[in-house]
């Protein structure tokens, strides 16, 4: 096997029988290959420096894998997966954990990620805890009548019942929102929310036959949170949430 001088990027693995690397520009503008034994392939372009530019970079990581997953089923790797050689990625990868992979292959046959995402509106969400709970309202109303100085332990307390609140609701939305999808999915990955106006970030896993009922649930959902919550809805894509790959050279597993 030839190898071209320096290290490759890996993108995913595919199932390769038949199977061609997409025609996409991969980091650093290099053309993607597929390497690999006829059954199981990895989707690799050769990277002329380690230094990588994140946002470009990332974006077209994204890129690779989402082309690659229009007519095949990816297992993604993690952005920032480098490996020495082609020889390296067959023997350190596609070989040392051949079922495994071939298990995520065919566990995710036919499927794809779909994300839904709530965010709240802060100012109606933030009017409601004022309304409905009487020791927010209470301590709310008071500060409107003392100095600022004199108010300092209130506003501490003020701040803590709210975002008790909000923690709530983000629980019994999430909930909620689990509930209503759920079962028009094959699986629910709940992920971390990052801001404080978020109420969830959920990835489901679908199948390719189904996403129409599976939007319909959204459409439905997005009709019961109303003016509360605003989702974002994005998808198609690969399986990012349910099969990453986070594998260095000699690595135990593929997680």
């Amino acid at each position: 096997m030839t190898q071209p001088a320096g290290k490759v990027y890996v993108y995913g693995v595919i199932g390769a029988s038949g199977k061609t690397a997409p025609q996409v520009e991969g980091i650093q503008a290099a053309p993607v290959r597929l390497v690999g034994p006829a059954e199981l392939g990895a989707l690799v372009s050769d990277l002329g420096t380690d230094a990588l530019s994140a946002p470009k970079a990332v974006r077209a990581h994204w890129r690779v894998l989402e082309e690659a997953s229009q007519d095949a089923t990816v297992v993604p790797a993690r952005f920032g997966m480098v490996m020495e050689s082609d020889d390296a990625v067959v023997t350190g990868l596609l070989e040392a954990h051949h079922e495994t992979l071939s298990a995520l292959l065919h566990d995710l046959a036919d499927k794809v990620q779909l994300t839904v995402k709530g965010t709240y509106d802060e100012e109606l969400m933030l009017r409601e805890i004022v309304q409905s709970t009487p020791a927010v309202a209470e301590l709310n109303e008071r500060l409107r009548t003392v100095s600022v100085e004199a108010a300092y332990y209130d506003r501490i307390r003020l701040g803590e019942l709210v975002a008790a609140e909000v923690d709530h609701r983000r629980v019994a939305d999430t909930v909620a929102a689990i509930a209503r999808l759920e079962p028009l999915a094959e699986a629910v990955r709940e992920q971390e929310v990052r801001e404080p106006s978020a109420a969830y970030d959920l990835a489901f896993l679908v199948r390719r036959e189904t996403i129409d009922d599976f939007s319909k649930g959204v459409r439905e959902l997005d009709r019961e949170v109303g003016d509360r919550i605003e989702l974002s809805y994005v998808g198609p894509s690969p399986a990012y949430s349910f099969a990453e790959a986070s594998l260095d050279e000699g690595s135990p597993a593929w997680a």
